[in-house]
């Protein structure tokens, strides 16, 4: 992907999200998220909440379909209020989640 293309997607985003009550928010992208995974999760975000404005049953059907998305790729979104962050990482999968858990109970 172009650094043109990247920089394009995230503007795009940042006008049609970071607006209203998420005007104060930043952006940040962890570093292990290759730009072309936080380019989709964005675009996704963006294009999820335009079909919100849409029926009910296409709304659904389109959030449930960008999820899959980005749980197939192993990225998330996680909006922070008390930071006024929204940040895209990467998502644990289950494995580091029982490996995190018996590092916490057993040391």
């Amino acid at each position: 992907m172009r650094v043109e293309d990247f920089d394009k997607i995230v503007e795009m985003w940042k006008k049609h999200i970071l607006s209203d009550v998420l005007k104060d928010y930043k952006l940040e992208i962890d570093e292990d998220v290759p730009k072309e995974f936080a380019a989709i999760a964005l675009y996704l975000d963006s294009s999820t909440v335009r079909a919100a404005g849409e029926v009910l049953e296409y709304y659904d059907g389109y959030r449930q379909a960008a999820s899959d998305i980005l749980n197939l790729i192993g990225v998330e979104m996680i909006q922070d209020d008390t930071l006024k962050v929204i940040r895209i990482r990467r998502k644990a999968v289950e494995e580091d989640k029982q490996e995190l858990l018996k590092k916490y109970i057993w040391g």
